[in-house]
C-alpha cells in the first residue's frame, strides 16, 4: 500500500496552488473540488513531478549534513520551482 499511496500523493500535490489561484479569482472553492481539480491536472504529470522531487535529493543532502541550516535556502528554492512547475502545467486555468 506504500506505492499507491505515494501515488495518490502526487496526485493530490497540486491542491493548495489550485485553491490559492481560485480564491485569488473570486471565486468559492470547496477541498472537495480543489482536490478533484488537482486529480485531473496531475494525469500525466505525476513522473515529471517526480523527478523533479528527485533533482532536488541531492540539495536535500546536502542541507541535512549542515544540521539543518542549508534547509534555510533550499526549502524557498525547493517551494519556488514548484510554484513554477505548477504554474507550466496549469497555466492560468484556474484563475479565470
Amino acid at each position: 500500500m506504500i506505492i499507491p499511496g505515494i501515488i495518490k500523493a502526487y496526485s493530490y500535490s497540486m491542491t493548495p496552488y489550485i485553491v490559492k489561484d481560485m480564491v485569488a479569482s473570486g471565486k468559492q472553492v470547496s477541498a472537495t473540488y480543489g482536490i478533484n481539480a488537482s486529480k485531473e491536472l496531475m494525469k500525466g504529470h505525476k513522473m515529471a513531478l517526480f523527478i523533479f522531487d528527485l533533482s532536488f535529493l541531492g540539495w536535500n543532502i546536502l542541507a541535512a549534513i549542515t544540521c539543518g541550516i542549508g534547509y534555510l535556502w533550499v526549502t524557498p528554492y525547493y517551494q519556488t520551482a514548484k510554484a513554477n512547475f505548477y504554474r507550466h502545467i496549469a497555466g492560468d486555468k484556474f484563475l479565470k
